[in-house]
């Protein structure tokens, strides 16, 4: 079923038309104006993204080819060349940020090393979301690519919806791919989690098939997860897990934020998904699977009874029976975010992977808890979940360079990577980024030296505005294969070829 296919029932369109009403209103008042801008900007200020301190204006500029010079850097040949993954497909003067991209993830089929699989937000939205998703597909380890506009979801591919946003991509059995996204328009309250499925490793695509639908709470930050170990009594099973932000009768204030996860039927379709925590903030959710089909997911959250402080912590939860049973949320660690100014990165995302051969779980984040700025951070446990290391600086980066948007993966020889956002080759440690990994062969013990998988320190300024900070987005993609791993990021050092300035791209590159 696609989601312009579902019909409104009798209930939900009264509470869709009570959802107008300002609290307190009385009958005859003027009612409010539905607006998804407001609504994101009041939920932003809850969760405590960082950045965001100039007016957009100041911050753009006139689109400076490089608005500052690097330190001089060497070619690090422990990464491959870098490749260009995105074509800018759409209409370059169609919206407010033509040909930007943002929030590009990964996935290796685990069944074949050569197979790849990546997605984002193609022309990014200032006030959120995008003008639509797009995927590409690799065949040859990540060389050449195949893209296309993911169909069905936003008005300029088929679908019925303004915006999509949170793009995730997972490979299941039999070259079958799963794409993720949150769907939504800009003046209508009602939006949708929807899985997109590929048959043929992710060159064709079929509609989206709802997973969850609300009518003025507003769904976000969703993943997607499926039981790739053919032991497993769940082999195939698709997970999805997001949080659910419950509002007011207006459907624009925020009152808490739900965990949820849904599992599929045998038809495709997903039941009612199932409550894991309710608090004031439970965001971040990303599900996995272990060997044995114990399916695993974290977020982060405030603790009970804090219900507007900054102190958030990571929470674990897991269901040996398919998902359907949770054990009861339990907290890990602490996350200590210090952001970085004017950047939006995610500081309060973790980022979540298994150990496809052994089932070690690892946990990872930025954390200014190492010298004052953002480091990322990793924790692990042996023994699923019971008991957890505790956290350790990864970051190969010196103590004054911020690290953001940090990310972990696991290769098929248990080697761990942590990938991350760095700002170490710009001397003034605010705007020039490159993008690093650094890998460790005892289970997240030690690391080894940083690699840098960018050849060309790029300018943020030049990148994606997310309401007034420069987003490259809230997660960013690595995935390891069977002895090797992949990162996807978005850089700013091409022009594009339309509007002849840089701009984003997604690129690719792979560890040697």
């Amino acid at each position: 079923m696609t989601p312009h296919a579902v019909k409104y029932p009798a209930q939900a369109l009264l509470i869709a038309a009570l959802a107008w009403i300002p609290t307190g209103a009385a009958l005859g008042d003027e009612p409010q104006e539905f607006s998804r801008s407001k609504q994101i900007a009041h939920w932003m200020g809850r969760v405590h993204f960082s950045g965001g301190v100039l007016p957009a204006v100041e911050m753009r500029g006139e689109y400076p080819e490089l608005i500052a010079e690097p330190l001089e850097t060497r070619v690090d040949k422990r990464a491959r060349k870098p490749v260009r993954v995105n074509r800018d497909l759409l209409d370059m003067e169609a919206t407010q940020q033509p040909g930007y991209q943002a929030e590009p993830y990964i996935h290796a089929n685990p069944f074949d090393p050569t197979h790849l699989i990546a997605g984002w937000q193609e022309n990014r939205f200032m006030d959120g979301g995008a003008q639509a998703l797009n995927v590409a597909v690799s065949f040859d380890a990540g060389k050449n690519w195949t893209e296309s506009i993911l169909p069905g979801l936003t008005q300029v591919n088929g679908g019925p919806w303004e915006a999509a946003s949170d793009p995730w991509v997972e490979f299941g059995p039999n070259n079958r791919v799963y794409f993720s996204s949150l769907l939504f328009n800009k003046t209508t309250p009602d939006n949708v989690i929807a899985i997109s499925s590929s048959a043929d490793g992710g060159l064709t695509w079929g509609d989206p098939v709802e997973v969850f639908r609300s009518f003025f709470d507003f769904n976000d930050k969703e993943a997607v997860t499926v039981d790739t170990f053919p032991g497993s009594p769940y082999f195939g099973r698709v997970y999805v897990a997001w949080d659910i932000n419950l509002t007011d009768s207006t459907g624009q204030n925020f009152i808490s934020q739900r965990l949820v996860v849904a599992r599929s039927r045998t038809n495709g379709s997903f039941r009612k998904p199932k409550r894991i925590r309710n608090g004031a903030t439970n965001i971040g959710a990303v599900p996995r699977v272990g060997p044995g089909g114990t399916v695993y997911v974290i977020w982060s959250g405030n603790p009970a009874g804090d219900s507007s402080g900054p102190r958030l912590l990571v929470y674990f939860s897991r269901s040996t029976n398919g998902g359907r049973r949770w054990s009861r949320p339990k907290a890990i660690a602490e996350l200590m975010p210090a952001g970085v100014a004017t950047i939006r990165g995610g500081s309060i995302l973790p980022s979540f992977a298994i150990d496809p051969t052994n089932g070690d779980l690892y946990v990872a984040w930025s954390d200014g808890r190492w010298t004052g700025t953002d480091k990322s951070t990793l924790i692990f446990s042996r023994d699923g979940g019971a008991t957890w290391s505790a956290p350790r600086n990864a970051s190969g980066a010196p103590a004054n360079a911020p690290t953001f948007t940090t990310t972990v993966a696991v290769n098929g020889r248990s080697e761990v990577a942590v990938g991350y956002y760095s700002l170490e080759n710009d001397p003034s440690l605010a705007n020039l980024v490159d993008r690093y990994v650094v890998i460790s062969d005892d289970g997240g013990e030690t690391f080894g030296e940083a690699i840098r998988a960018t050849r060309r320190t790029f300018d943020i300024r030049l990148a994606a505005l997310a309401g007034a900070s420069f987003f490259l987005g809230d997660y960013v993609g690595l995935t390891g294969s069977d002895r090797r791993f992949h990162l996807l990021w978005v850089g700013t050092k091409r022009k594009s070829a339309t509007l002849e300035r840089r701009q984003p791209d997604v690129f690719t590159a792979m560890t040697r």
